[in-house]
């Protein structure tokens, strides 16, 4: 029987609690979402209490949980498999439950822990809702540098500065690497200024104006947070 908005809004409440209260303050959180299958079905003692079918991870776990369920009741084409997967919850009447699965301290370690733990799952048996195809495969070292610079780039600009990351500008002229710091960017421009953004503002070469490669220069955290296989 499917659920009512009031039942659905009564769970979302009971799960930002829990989140406040197992989160403790933390700036990152990385979460799983749990179908608790059938009435009938008793979980063994484990770290679920349900069938995992998500990880994500946010910086804003409450609003984050209030996507998650108030999205699906309102789908469109354009809506995420999470989503329809939630929606079809609600319309066989089972309600999400939530898993604290680690917190972090910076995007970055809160980014590689959401693609550790969604590994995992995928390899304990798990299907995932998630639409990133890196989450079901292993990666090396290499590949895991080039996830990482592109998930990094959308980072904020004081994300990016709490974390001491440098965008690295090189090009082929033969000018010296140029350095900006998104903490330049922090105090005089929007609070939601994205690193990709102030990489291309800053760009162009001004010795002989070509465009020029940029990256992320923080290599330190690929050897500490590494998944293995």
């Amino acid at each position: 029987m499917p659920l009512y908005p009031i039942d659905i809004e009564k769970r979302l409440k009971a799960l930002q609690r829990q989140a406040r209260y197992e989160v403790e303050s933390a700036p990152y959180v990385v979460y799983a979402l749990l179908d608790p299958g059938e009435p009938s079905v008793q979980f063994e003692e484990g770290p679920f209490n349900g069938i995992p079918f998500y990880v994500g991870q946010s910086c804003e776990i409450e609003n984050r949980l209030r996507r998650h369920f108030r999205k699906p009741q309102k789908l469109n084409p354009d809506s995420q498999m999470v989503h329809r997967h939630i929606a079809g919850l609600f319309a066989m009447g089972r309600l999400p439950r939530l898993a604290i699965l680690e917190t972090a301290q910076t995007r970055s370690q809160s980014l590689m822990a959401e693609l550790r733990w969604g590994q995992r799952l995928m390899r304990a048996g798990y299907e995932l809702a998630n639409t990133s195809p890196d989450i079901g495969r292993v990666m090396d070292v290499d590949e895991l540098t080039t996830w990482l610079d592109y998930r990094r780039s959308s980072m904020l600009a004081s994300e990016a500065a709490q974390e001491g990351a440098i965008i690295v500008h090189r090009c082929t002229c033969g000018l010296a690497d140029r350095w900006v710091d998104p903490a330049d960017y922090t105090a005089c421009w929007p609070k939601r200024l994205r690193v990709s953004k102030i990489a291309v503002r800053s760009q162009q070469c001004p010795g002989c104006g070509d465009v020029c490669e940029w990256q992320l220069e923080d290599r330190d955290l690929l050897s500490t947070l590494c998944p293995t296989p």
